[in-house]
This record gives C-alpha cells, sequence and structure tokens, in this order.
C-alpha cells in the first residue's frame, strides 16, 4: 500500500494506491496509512502517477484518467457495483440524472438506489459520481456530494457545465 495527496481548491485529495491500481481516493483529506514507511515500490509507482493525473485534472489539463482500478467494487455482482461500472462511462463534462444512470444498469426504477451507490463510491472522481444530478433540475439543484455541493459545482465547472447556479 502506498499513500499520495494532492492540493485542490478545496483543501487536500488523499489516494491510497496497490501495486496493482488506485484502491481508494478521499475527497476530504489525507488516507491514514498504519506504517508509511511499509510502502510498495510498485504500489508507490502507482500513487505518484495518480497524483499527477490528478494535479494535471484540477489545473484543466485532464480530461480521463488512465489509471488501474483496485477495488473490491468491481469483483462483486449488485447494483452498486453496476451503478459504478455504469458511472464509467458518463463522459467528461457530461451529466446524467440518478434516474438515467439506474436505466443504464439495466434497473430504470432504482434511481434512489443510483444515489446510494453515489454516496459510497470509494473512487471519488475517477469514478465521476460529480457527474449525476436530480432529475429535478431547478436552479441549484445538482444533488448532494461526498466533497460537498460547492466542490460538485467547481467540479462541474471544471469539466464545462455551465448551467450550474447555487
Amino acid at each position: 500500500m502506498a499513500i499520495s495527496q494532492v492540493e485542490t481548491p478545496f483543501g487536500v485529495l488523499g489516494i491510497a494506491t496497490s501495486a496493482r491500481g488506485v484502491v481508494e481516493v478521499n475527497l476530504l483529506g489525507p488516507v491514514l496509512d498504519d506504517d508509511p514507511s511499509a510502502a510498495d515500490p510498485e504500489a508507490q509507482a502507482v500513487a505518484e502517477q495518480a497524483a499527477q493525473q490528478f494535479r494535471e485534472y484540477f489545473a484543466g489539463q485532464r480530461r480521463e484518467f488512465a489509471l488501474p482500478l483496485d477495488c473490491d467494487i468491481f469483483t462483486q455482482d449488485s447494483f452498486r457495483a453496476r451503478a459504478l461500472t455504469a458511472l464509467r462511462d458518463v463522459p467528461y463534462g457530461q451529466v446524467v440524472t440518478y434516474g438515467e444512470l439506474a436505466e443504464m444498469t439495466g434497473s430504470p426504477r432504482a434511481a434512489r438506489a443510483a444515489g446510494s451507490a453515489c454516496a459510497t463510491n470509494p473512487l471519488g472522481i475517477l469514478i465521476p459520481c460529480h457527474r449525476v444530478v436530480p432529475a429535478s433540475g431547478g436552479a441549484g439543484s445538482f444533488g448532494s456530494y461526498a466533497g460537498g455541493r460547492e466542490m460538485k459545482r467547481w467540479l462541474l465547472e471544471l469539466e464545462g457545465w455551465q448551467t450550474v447556479i447555487l
């Protein structure tokens, strides 16, 4: 396991990696490691690559991440796994509603479950749950976000989505 951190407009973003890929992204601060001195060199290389790609993303220089993911969620056969997998197909600068995300999983009536899947996303930004908005679409109604509403608004605007109003 290795840990890296990236300064963002909202504070520190924490990234945990294994030699196989990114394990966790903490939008609200550093990822805690019991023994940071024991970092595997291969995991450290992935951590450095991830930190660089996040810096490029926050600078507006990267639209897609090219990082391996090492998260147990993708080995499960559950609605949550299907929703997070489907979410990876939502392009930079585009949004879908919770209902549309549910439809993408083959469960069109599961909008609330899609919201729950987003709320428990262990790989924020890499799996872009910030690109999911409520169907109500009223002014300022772009849903909640693990990193906070202001971060969600900022990420959507970074990606060129212009209709966000707080």
